[in-house]
């Protein structure tokens, strides 16, 4: 009796509803008419029933996901009437045969590059009315049919019929090979009769079993080990499961009755789990079932109710499960319009290694013997391969066919900029020849910090460069000593890359550029002198120590130093278990909140809030309502208050340097500044501050200059951007690239760069400040021109696109930014929906933030430049769609209760609150590493006039966020911020080549939750700031080497605890001696 106390490894297998963006939905599937499965998977495709009229069927890949139409799929149109049955081949994945009353069986090969083809026929016999099919076991190209009164072995590569079967009644309305191959189970008589057959010994069956009473429309068969069930219905039409042995044949030994409806159960097994599923046809019911060798011989594993009502279900390849995932099985359910994988989950505490006891060695692709040796007497059974993903054997599914998009083949190590082809003068592009590109050979760890070299090219070329000079080069592959002297290269750049060939120009020449269009009325064209070139770049200094508590540091963005996510050796983001609290759980949030505007242009982001307030549209003409962010609660009833604007709205911005001050864009070409504070009256009686009038033209976006005050940038549109002096109301630069209209533009973080992105697919980087305006172009970044995001990261080394396809799928795109020809990295598919992803990105963490328009979720990344680029983080859901997210600038967090980012979210009736937390225990400490000095955001640095003018280029200014008096989570020496105050900061920096001396600025000491204004700061500097490159990744053993010393920290823990010799199994009572004898 010891089985008892033998707990089964699959008794707790657990399937996941998947989320709609994993499913393929919008499969015209239609109502079914059918007395078949609906759909069949092999190791490749899926096939299922479609609507329409004929036999016509749908394949899609394995892996497949999102919408998919008429149009984005294979259809087959197998047969003149409806397909009777189909199923794949066995050993075969690209071989489908499918059966008609009308015609022959046919067989078809399906292909991920081209469409379905007629492989074959196999003509039973003139009359032969065909209604089931099953493919052989263990023996390739066996394939049995079943017709009216009798069944046929076939061998489809010879055409013909080896084997007639005969004493059937009535039609075959299911049959099933033996795991072994010698048996076959067909049922008939609507399952009140089921025949077993040894088909190479007799014609005749073996056997004549006992099926059901009942007189329903189908029946099921099906061999699962050294048993045999039979679904079907009883006298009452309720769902009847029998078992029956194959040793002992006779009566069944197992009966158990489900549901009173009138769809059949669909069974499947899996010989390696030994589970059974059981689908209920037109309902949404799974019931899983274990298959144990006493009574209960059917034990209970699971009961799932489905979404929707299945019309078809299978059970997908062993081979092509998610070992690492602990998963056992993929259920495939077939619904009206959607097609659901199901993943069946074994629980385990950690899937970081190969489970060997859930997954031993299955079935491979290879048949144990072919037709003709098995109908020779053969039973040869087919080998079995291991699913460790050690082995080759257990291969990922092929890549799903995708759009024409280029796909990450390489890390985005920059490249040396070819010639001067790639840079646009005046927004004008000519052609530039192809380069090759280099597969890295492996990922050693994260970038985040690498000043390398461009193809053997130094620093102070690529600081030339981006001055506009483009010197010729050619790469090669650097040698083993040359790799071993590249002292500031990473780890990646170590790597030697593939030879790539680069189209030089002529050496030391610079491009051919012209001023930007010039602009009438007010227009004043900036003559920016550039830096003396030559000089030698100081040496970067090894380590960057951290600054005193509470001070500025200002340095590029390329020399900016950030923990890295590589958690315990794997390529983790540590914010990956954020957690997202709403504001309704602590009374943050604005209820009864009325006629929001819910049709705004899709380039507009809708509501936006600054550290005071918060601003939504509403309903009506140009109406938005002003909410304090610091007094919460129910809005009273009646007419809800707000600003007009006396025209249409198209996009809102605050000013990121004046918590009060509000930009209006509207559709007749003008700008409502606003300026609100606690003493205002109502405010629908208020009047702007200032009014800019643009033009006819309708405003799409506004974008604040990060660091200049007063500065802003407007899309309009005719496809135009200008830059304004909001202050002085001046038009300083108008430039024209796009021949579409604007979706989407944006600043880099050192406010050198904008991006825009249009309706005609192009992806432009614009250098206003530059005397020679530098464009850079990008074709084909966007598959649907309806809407589209563009924006910085990673330090201004990556332009990130967020997009849509054709087929409503939501992806991001990330482009490298260090090169001239914007060189595409990397593309992922986030889901599908209607509505477009708008997204935040949070410069100190990494995190981006993506969600739209009436969605429940808001997805979150960390972006990294290195692979997979994109790591995932735990995806905040709320009860209720959202019309939109606005973000607080980082001061607003409490570093403290590890909050890393705080927003506003906007619903049809209510506006709440949302903190992100990182879950730490130890939260009376500061947490370092999340919390790298934060990107000054909310104070700026120079003036609108002096920006353009070139008379300042300020580096950007980072600020710790720890408050005083708090202790750090990594201890830090005390020699490291005395000798960071007396390291020159010009040193640290490789803009000194091109003529800038940054000015150390020590700020005013940060307190949570309080901002100060303060007026623009000059810094002086002769030259613009170069591109940003990759900056270096500092050296972390001076810090590491002030930690205590574990041992140390052990012993001392020791000393209070007491030791334990006691063992938990002296305690247990066990069973009596005699009964494991039993």
């Amino acid at each position: 009796m010891a089985w008892r106390f033998t707990a089964s490894k699959f008794k707790n297998t657990t399937p996941k509803i998947p989320k709609k963006e994993d499913t393929i939905f919008d499969v015209p599937v239609g109502n079914l008419s059918c007395t078949n499965d609906g759909i069949h998977a092999s190791a490749d495709f899926l096939a299922f029933h479609i609507e329409g009229e004929g036999g016509k069927l749908g394949v899609l890949p394995i892996g497949a996901k999102g919408r998919r139409t008429r149009n984005d799929i294979w259809i087959i149109a197998a047969h003149g009437e409806q397909v009777s049955d189909f199923g794949f081949m066995t050993y075969a994945d690209q071989l489908l045969a499918t059966c008609s009353r009308d015609e022959p069986v046919k067989i078809w090969k399906l292909s991920r590059d081209s469409s379905p083809q007629l492989a074959t026929e196999v003509d039973v016999g003139s009359g032969v009315i065909t209604e089931c099919l099953r493919a052989h076991s263990t023996a390739d190209n066996i394939l049995a049919v079943g017709s009216h009164n009798s069944a046929y072995i076939t061998d489809i590569s010879t055409k013909r019929v080896a084997i007639e079967l005969s004493g059937i009644t009535d039609k075959v309305q299911s049959m099933d090979w033996s795991e072994d191959g010698r048996l076959l189970a067909v049922s008939g008589d609507k399952g009140r009769q089921i025949l077993v057959y040894d088909p190479r010994a007799s014609t005749e069956p073996i056997q004549t079993l006992e099926g059901h009473g009942g007189m329903g429309r189908e029946a099921r068969v099906l061999f699962a080990g050294n048993r045999l069930i039979s679904t079907g219905f009883t006298t009452k039409r309720i769902q009847e499961v029998r078992a029956y042995d194959t040793g002992k044949w006779g009566a069944p030994i197992h009966t158990q009755e489900f549901v009173s409806t009138t769809g059949v159960l669909i069974p499947h097994y899996d010989p390696d789990t030994r589970l059974v599923f059981l689908s209920g046809k037109g309902t949404n019911k799974l019931f899983m079932l274990e298959l144990q060798d006493r009574q209960p011989y059917l034990s209970h594993v699971f009961e799932l109710t489905l979404p929707e009502q299945t019309l078809g279900a299978t059970v997908g390849a062993k081979r092509r499960v998610h070992v690492m995932d602990g998963e056992v099985d993929t259920y495939y359910q077939l619904t009206k319009n959607s097609i659901v994988p199901t993943p069946c989950i074994v629980p385990r505490r950690s899937y970081r290694d190969f489970h060997t006891d859930l997954f031993p060695d299955t079935r491979g692709a290879e048949p144990g013997c072919n037709g003709n040796e098995w109908l020779s007497g053969t039973n040869a059974m087919p080998p079995k391969m291991s699913l460790a993903p050690s082995t080759t054997s257990s291969s990922p599914p092929p890549p799903e066919p995708m759009p024409p998009v280029q796909q990450a083949v390489a890390p985005p190590r920059p490249m040396s900029m070819s010639s001067a082809s790639n840079v646009i003068p005046n927004g004008k592009s000519t052609n530039a020849p192809a380069v090759a590109a280099a597969r890295k050979e492996e990922v050693r760890e994260l970038d985040y910090g690498v000043v390398e070299k461009e193809n053997g090219s130094s620093a102070a070329a690529a600081a030339a460069r981006s001055n506009g000079i483009v010197k010729s080069t050619t790469a090669h592959t650097p040698s083993a000593e040359t790799n071993s002297t590249q002292g500031d290269s990473s780890p990646i750049s170590s790597i030697s890359p593939d030879p790539v060939t680069v189209v030089s120009a002529v050496a030391h020449s610079a491009p051919k550029v012209t001023p930007a269009s010039p602009v009438t009325g007010s227009v004043s064209t900036p003559n920016v002198v550039g830096p003396a070139f030559g000089e030698k770049p100081k040496d970067t200094a090894p380590v960057n120590f951290r600054k005193p508590i509470g001070a500025s540091n200002r340095v590029p963005l390329s020399q900016r130093v950030r923990p890295k996510s590589c958690v315990v050796g794997q390529i983790t983001s540590k914010f990956r278990h954020v957690d997202g609290q709403q504001g309704t759980k602590s009374g943050q949030v604005f209820s009864n909140l009325r006629n929001v505007n819910t049709r705004l242009p899709p380039e507009s982001n809708g509501v936006c809030c600054s550290n005071k307030y918060a601003a939504v549209p509403l309903a009506g003409l140009g109406v938005v309502g002003i909410y304090d962010v610091d007094a919460p609660g129910k809005l009273p009833d009646g007419v809800m208050d707000g600003i007009y604007n006396k025209s249409t709205i198209t996009d809102l911005q605050w000013n990121p340097f004046d918590e009060s001050q509000l930009a209006v864009g509207t559709d007749c070409g003008q700008i409502n500044l606003w300026r609100f504070s606690e003493s205002d009256g109502p405010r629908n009686e208020m009047e702007p501050e200032k009014t800019i009038k643009i033009g006819g033209e309708k405003i799409t976006s506004l974008r604040w200059h990060p660091l200049a005050a007063n500065l802003m940038a407007v899309a309009l549109s005719n496809s135009t951007i200008e830059l304004w002096d909001v202050d002085e109301g001046k038009l300083y630069s108008r430039f024209v690239n796009h021949t579409g209209g604007i979706l989407s533009i944006a600043w880099s973080a050192g406010g050198q760069r904008i991006a825009s992105v249009g309706k005609d697919a192009k992806l432009f980087v614009h250098e206003p400040a530059t005397a020679e305006h530098r464009v850079y172009e990008r074709n084909a970044v966007v598959e649907s021109t309806r809407a589209a995001r563009v924006l910085f990261a990673c330090d201004d080394r990556i332009v990130i696109v967020v997009g849509m396809t054709k087929s409503s799928q939501r992806q991001v795109q990330m482009y490298d930014a260090t090169t001239t020809d914007l060189r595409h990295i990397y593309t992922q598919v986030i889901d599908s929906a209607t509505q477009p992803l708008v997204p935040h990105y949070d410069y100190d963490s990494n995190v981006l933030f993506l969600s739209g328009k009436g969605d429940r979720f808001v997805n979150m990344f960390e972006v990294i430049y290195d692979s997979p680029y994109l790591l995932p983080l735990a995806p905040f859901m709320s009860p209720v769609g959202s019309q939109g997210i606005a973000f607080h600038h980082k001061i607003k967090c409490n570093v403290m209760a590890v909050e890393f980012q705080v927003c506003w979210r906007l619903s049809d009736k209510n506006l709440e609150q949302i903190v992100f937390r990182v879950p730490r225990i130890k939260k009376d400490v500061f947490q370092d590493d999340l919390f790298p000095d934060a990107l000054v955001t909310w104070e700026p640095l120079t003036t609108a006039a002096k920006w353009m003018t070139g008379q300042e280029t300020p580096l950007p200014v980072f600020r710790s966020l720890k408050p005083d008096g708090i202790s750090s989570s990594i201890p830090r020496p005390i020699a490291a911020a005395i000798r960071h105050s007396d390291m020159p900061t010009s040193s640290a920096t490789p803009s000194s080549s091109s003529g800038v001396t940054p000015t150390s600025s020590s700020g005013a000491q940060h307190h949570h939750h309080h901002s100060h204004h303060h007026q623009p700061t000059s810094t002086s500097s002769s030259s613009s700031h170069p591109t940003p490159i990759a900056r270096n990744m500092q050296s972390c053993a001076v810090e590491s080497a002030h930690t205590p010393d574990r041992q140390q920290v052990a012993a001392s823990w020791s000393t209070k605890i007491d030791m334990d010799t006691r063992l938990e199994q002296d305690q247990m009572e066990g069973v009596d001696e005699t009964e494991w004898n039993q």
